[in-house]
């Protein structure tokens, strides 16, 4: 039901979230707590995110943004499993 889905999109927020700043810091040398969107152009800066997961990356800052802020009619499941998916390769990608 919804209530899944919304615990599921919270879930996956967090976890694109904290690969996004784990990136930063790993692999960019990014520090602090800054906005995510800075994050993300600090790893486009440094060659690390390229299209298309540059424009991926930014697309699901919304998302975040929803799932975090409780929007959740704004939030289909379709997009919660891509979430998962992007995280997941990111992780595989970059952390294997």
């Amino acid at each position: 039901g919804d209530g899944a889905k919304n615990v599921a999109a919270v879930l996956a927020a967090a976890a694109f979230e904290d690969t996004i700043r784990r990136m930063g810091a790993t692999l960019a040398g990014v520090i602090g707590r800054d906005d995510l969107s800075k994050a993300i152009d600090t790893l486009k800066e440094k060659g690390i995110l390229q299209s298309p997961q540059l424009g991926i990356a930014v697309s699901y800052l919304n998302f975040r943004n929803r799932a975090l802020h409780a929007n959740w009619d704004q939030i289909e499941r379709e997009t919660v499993h891509s979430v998962l998916g992007f995280v997941e390769q990111l992780l595989l990608k970059h952390f294997e």
